[in-house]
């Protein structure tokens, strides 16, 4: 016999639609103080926004921009040019990123340092809520996407994983009706490939075959691009750099707080690397068969795309808490699924838990040393599992 309070609990009655709105709107209130206070603090007293990471890919643009692209690769080079246009300390951000990454945000070298990052986050930020809202359409959703803690940590953090996840959601969205456009958009991952291992075992295993040979040649177009407009040399620079990003992720002791990966989780922990290449190879194993089945049974375009972008974030051992803002996808998906078809237990209060997961994630490391990511990331991929099955305690709402 079911205990009624779980049975209230699961079912999550108190979340609707207003009050999801309300909520959003105040989040918005907290986010738009705290980025105030961070205005006055930190650009105050650094003359720059706090978008760190983007240090890198403006001197890697810039670089490339002025003609010596390979220069990119070479740390001392990109030492100099960080320092020079952000009046850093000393230190530097390694660029890391494969050639075809460095040949799209090109012309942001052309520009100074913030008008590139303002036209780099406004872009991505801009293309990525356009897609959700393809995904998510009710007008309920506005806020609640515009006020989403993950679009605010990769702001904050000046990354890409905006631009990453507009890949996923054009598989969500095209797969179906379009799917040489949706294996054209996944086929631009190769600019971020970690995230783009599980994409071939998602279309082979849904013979999604048109969508696959579009993915396979732009990848390679990209690829070959690269080589022609960049050079061979940066191609070489790309590569011998390669070992120092794998030695950034198993020894710099300060980064594994921030990352979301059963690698970071083992590392934090206090486990060496064999311990923790193990546990995230078991991770991935599991995380691929989960989509694989959902890919065989062919689900839809919007449980597929859901269930690669969760494995996406799972497979990987480089994985931080600005790239889980790809949760966008599923979440969105799941979302617009339970309001048209009705909630499952659960569902309602996995989304709020995922929802406000990228505020805290990173806390969690630093202060606790415990990365809270890969447990709710398995959940989402376990509910799109769930979902592929017939409805059993459905709920409206």
């Amino acid at each position: 016999m079911k205990h009624p309070r779980f049975g209230r609990l699961a079912a999550a009655d108190w979340l609707t639609a207003d009050r999801a709105r309300v909520y959003a709107g105040i989040l918005a209130a907290v986010q738009g103080l705290f980025l105030a206070v961070l205005a006055v603090l930190f650009i105050r007293h650094t003359g720059k926004p706090v978008a760190v990471d983007f240090d890198a890919f403006w001197a890697a643009s810039h670089l490339a921009a002025g003609g010596h692209a390979a220069s990119a690769y070479d740390n001392t080079v990109i030492e100099a040019t960080e320092r020079a246009a952000t009046e850093m300390a000393p230190g530097y951000l390694a660029f890391y990123y494969p050639p075809p990454y460095l040949l799209l945000i090109l012309p942001l070298g052309l520009l100074g340092y913030v008008p590139a990052l303002v036209v780099f986050l406004a872009s991505e930020s801009l293309l990525l809520l356009a897609a959700l809202r393809r995904l998510l359409p009710q007008r309920w959703a506005w806020l609640p996407l515009l006020t989403w803690p993950g679009l605010l940590m990769n702001g904050l953090s000046g990354q890409n994983a905006a631009l990453s996840t507009a890949c996923f959601a054009a598989a969500a969205i095209w797969l179906e009706k379009r799917p040489v456009v949706a294996g054209m958009c996944l086929g631009g991952l190769v600019c971020k490939p970690q995230l783009a291992v599980c994409v071939p075992v998602a279309l082979l295993a849904a013979r999604r075959w048109r969508a696959l040979i579009a993915c396979g040649l732009t990848a390679a177009c990209l690829l070959a691009l690269s080589w022609l407009v960049l050079g061979p040399a940066t191609w070489h620079g790309f590569l011998a750099n390669a070992p120092k990003a794998r030695a950034d992720i198993e020894t710099i002791a300060i980064k594994w707080p921030k990352m979301q990966s059963v690698f970071g989780e083992i590392r934090l922990a206090g486990g060496g690397n064999a311990l923790a290449y193990a546990m995230q190879a078991v991770m991935s194993a599991a995380c691929m068969g989960g989509l694989a089945w959902v890919a065989w049974r062919r689900p839809g375009a919007r449980l597929e795309a859901s269930a690669l972008a969760a494995a996406a974030l799972l497979f990987t051992p480089f994985l931080y808490d600005y790239d889980l803002l790809l949760l966008a996808v599923p979440m969105a998906c799941m979302a617009a699924l339970g309001v048209g078809t009705g909630w499952r237990p659960w569902e309602k209060c996995l989304l709020a838990a995922l929802y406000i997961l990228p505020l805290f994630a990173r806390a969690f490391g630093l202060l606790a040393g415990v990365i809270i990511g890969p447990p709710l990331v398995a959940a989402m991929l376990l509910l799109v599992v769930l979902r592929t099955r017939p409805a059993s305690g459905v709920t409206a709402g």
